[in-house]
């Protein structure tokens, strides 16, 4: 019997490690464009959980909670959390801010003693990351909007997690072509993060510049810890159709979307946590709600999952 179930846990333990599961938090509405019900508390695009899936990954919502909720319990049983792109303010109690702060610095002291535990940052996600870090919202405005643009790379890209293993042709369609979308009007620069003294903590993977001739951070990782940013959306390539949006769908623009999802993925596969049960990773997983279509509204966004305050209870374990 004891051989059995030491059998059935490495079974388990190596399902886990292949077929990671990501926390997606969700931000609140308030900030939003009011396509979903003025009732709904929270809510994550559903273009960050297909972009996760399509690299072999299962999602759960990391639903806000305005108490102070410990984030804890669902922390121990995900392999990652990645903090989605969208518009919340950092410092409101109870919102996305203090919630990737808390989930943040969980993740830091887990690498810390041994455990690799990586997270994603997206547009929003990615300017949230120093914040989490030290506290302070040292975002610069910086406009570039509905555009697609190549990444200046860094001169040392190669040395980076991120961009190490990535083929020729990923780096060159990356270098020459327009396929990193941006939609934003914050982002985080050089000039900003020495003065934050976040450097070299930070490595700056590659730049580009807004619409005012602004240079801005585009992606970066922590040197310490696994710790990815990038101020482009990679799950619009791939998920986002909305007509007017200059997303774009070529060959070259899905390839690099692909390419990051699968990185992102890979990383959490070197995670080995999971659920105390089945039933319960069940109960959790994304499957259990509905997405809505809310393009139709106007939103920059064609699908959301959307969350009453109650869900909350749900995503705490």
């Amino acid at each position: 019997m004891l051989r059995l179930l030491i059998l059935t846990g490495l079974i388990l333990s190596s399902y886990a490690s292949k077929t990671p599961i990501i926390g997606v938090l969700s931000q609140e509405t308030s900030r939003s464009r009011n396509d979903i019900g003025e009732f709904q508390h929270s809510y994550i695009a559903a273009s960050y959980v297909k972009f996760l899936e399509s690299a072999g990954a299962r999602v759960i919502p990391v639903c806000l909670d305005s108490r102070d909720v410990q984030y804890d319990p669902i922390f121990r049983s995900i392999n990652t959390v990645l903090f989605p792109g969208g518009a919340a303010y950092f410092k409101e109690r109870g919102g996305y801010g203090e919630a990737a702060r808390k989930l943040y610095n969980l993740a830091k002291a887990v690498n810390e003693k041994g455990t690799y535990y990586p997270i994603i940052g997206v547009c929003l996600g990615h300017e949230v990351l120093p914040y989490a870090d030290k506290g302070d919202d040292i975002r610069t405005d910086c406009e570039l909007k509905n555009v697609a643009v190549p990444l200046k790379l860094a001169a040392d890209y190669e040395k980076s997690k991120m961009f190490s293993k990535a083929p020729d042709e990923i780096i060159s369609i990356l270098k020459t072509k327009n396929v990193t979308y941006n939609f934003h009007q914050c982002c985080l620069t050089e000039k900003t993060f020495r003065r934050h003294k976040l450097l070299p903590e930070w490595k700056i993977t590659s730049t580009d510049e807004d619409i005012n001739g602004i240079e801005f951070i585009s992606s970066m990782e922590n040197t310490r810890y696994p710790f990815y940013g990038t101020q482009f959306h990679p799950e619009k390539n791939l998920f986002e159709f909305k007509a007017g949006i200059g997303i774009p769908h070529s060959v070259e623009a899905v390839k690099i979307s692909q390419y990051f999802a699968n990185f992102f993925v890979e990383e959490c596969r070197k995670n080995a946590n999971r659920f105390p049960d089945h039933d319960l990773e069940k109960r959790t997983l994304i499957y259990n709600y509905q997405p809505i279509y809310t393009g139709i509204n106007g939103s920059v966004y064609e699908q959301k999952y959307v969350f009453a305050k109650s869900d909350s209870e749900k995503s705490e374990l």
